[in-house]
């Protein structure tokens, strides 16, 4: 009865359409929660991201017509991570509320299988689709954004806590001054960031005790040939050098605290400004063997210059800066100055990947999911790196002119709006240009030499630190005098 139209045009207005299958059925209920609320961001973000790579599988995991589909699981993924301190549970109470509004049936309250849709995700999918977005990016990233019309790449290194299970301790083990039980896994990070738009490039993972030097070395080759790659003096060495210049690559970094400076020696290309020679150590650095520490060049021409840094009220503090950009005519020496300046834009990324969008600790239990969740946050942040750059374009000013948080608090007020006007796309269209103006409004405010230190005006509650895990001894009790004690 259902195939009547094909031989019949108009048939099935009489003769009625006969009824639907289980799988019909079952279809349709996926494709309706695929449009529910956790799917308003797709009506804004779905340009972003091609279509073939949400297409369900083709055998195996994400094949089957379920109501958590690849293209539901991804989105209510990153529904979750894009709100902060949102849980599964919350997820699954969304995609009921939304079978109730349609008369569709309500799915099971427990979240084992929203849970169970997350882990079937292919993280190599989820890469891909990063990769996507960081070259969409690239793509938006004007030439009046670049330094002197070339590309620069920001490079730091942060630590995320873990939940505190046995699998994650294996993987990232917890800093060692913390007794078992007491402490978190943490993963340490070094990635990449593009200074002129904020998007995360590449990122590389490690347990904490290794460190973030020789973790630049499997990054460099994954960067655009004619970069420069800006960094503290963590990273300053040998090595990382003559990786820069075999790749193409230009370097800017503070000279490591070990590396002494001296301005009597070199060829003089200004005032506190030389042009030196540095021999390759005799002993390879951590993470190179013998042979690949023979294959570097015997010296590098490295540019060292001092730079002085006067803040009002303090003594002025000397800064030495080791680069491969030894041409004084193109690359002045205050040009270089206000270009290390802007390296702490680096510092800030983090904090509005980690802080803004809640990424400090990360809530998986197991190190596969973590990778998973990672790319999320990820994806979510380069999301709103894109609306940022088409706002900043629209405005005419720059990227990091434009406050991440606005963005962020822009976008979940607007995307509701956006999905009410799903069947009216012209209407639709007015109002995302409205949404990147108003994300253009929210400017970040041009304070130069702003310090201010680390502390807390809010003070904790009372509570004494765990020096020992809660299970052991009969754990904590109360003292005549309110306090908190450990049986010994």
């Amino acid at each position: 009865m259902n195939n009547l139209q094909s031989f019949l045009p108009g048939a099935n207005h009489w003769l009625g359409r006969g009824p639907k299958s289980a799988l019909a059925r079952l279809t349709t209920q996926a494709q309706a929660a695929a449009l529910s609320s956790l799917s308003e961001l797709s009506l804004l973000f779905s340009s972003f991201i091609p279509p073939a790579l949400l297409q369900p599988n083709g055998a195996k995991h994400h094949s089957r017509r379920r109501i958590y589909s690849l293209r539901c699981t991804f989105w209510a993924f990153l529904a979750q991570v894009l709100t902060p301190q949102t849980s599964c549970s919350e997820v699954v109470k969304k995609v009921q509320s939304f079978c109730s509004a349609h008369a569709l049936p309500l799915p099971r309250s427990g979240s084992s299988a929203y849970c169970q849709a997350r882990q079937n995700l292919d993280e190599n999918r989820l890469f891909r689709i990063h990769q996507h977005l960081a070259q969409a990016l690239a793509q938006r990233t004007s030439r009046q954004w670049l330094w002197r019309a070339r590309k620069v790449i920001v490079v730091d290194g942060t630590g995320i806590q873990l939940p505190d299970t046995q699998d994650n301790q294996l993987a990232y083990p917890q800093p060692s001054q913390q007794r078992d039980g007491c402490g978190f896994p943490v993963m340490q990070v070094v990635a990449c960031f593009c200074l002129h738009t904020g998007a995360l490039l590449h990122w590389v993972s490690s347990k904490l005790t290794t460190h973030e030097c020789p973790l630049l070395r499997s990054l460099i080759p994954l960067m655009q040939k004619g970069s420069i790659i800006l960094t503290d003096r963590g990273f300053c060495s040998y090595s990382n050098l003559a990786l820069c210049l075999e790749y193409q690559l230009d370097a800017v970094m503070r000279l490591h605290q070990a590396r002494k400076a001296d301005m009597r020696y070199g060829k003089k290309l200004g005032k506190l400004d030389r042009l030196v020679k540095w021999k390759r150590p005799q002993k390879p650095a951590m993470g190179w063997s013998k042979d690949e520490w023979k294959q570097l060049p015997k010296t590098l021409a490295v540019r060292v210059m001092c730079l002085t840094i006067q803040s009002r009220g303090f003594r002025d503090k000397k800064l030495y800066i080791a680069t491969t950009l030894t041409d004084p005519k193109r690359y002045p020496k205050e040009s270089l100055a206000e270009l290390y300046r802007r390296r702490w834009q680096a510092e800030l990324c983090i904090r509005d990947i980690k802080t803004t969008m809640g990424m400090e600790e990360l809530r998986c239990k197991t190190p596969a999911m973590v990778h998973k969740e990672f790319i999320m946050f990820a994806i979510a942040y380069n999301l709103l790196r894109l609306l940022m750059a088409d706002a900043a374009r629209l405005s005419s000013r720059q990227p990091h002119q434009i406050s991440f948080k606005g963005a962020a608090d822009t976008l979940r007020h607007f995307k509701g709006a956006l999905w009410l006007l799903r069947k009216r796309p012209r209407k639709q269209k007015e109002v995302r240009h409205d949404l990147l103006i108003v994300i253009a409004e929210i400017t970040v405010a041009n304070r130069p030499g702003r310090t201010e230190p680390r502390a807390k005006k809010r003070r904790p509650k009372p509570y004494q630190n765990l020096t020992r895990p809660r299970l052991v001894n009969g754990g904590l009790k109360l003292t005549q005098y309110g306090r908190f004690k450990i049986d010994p």
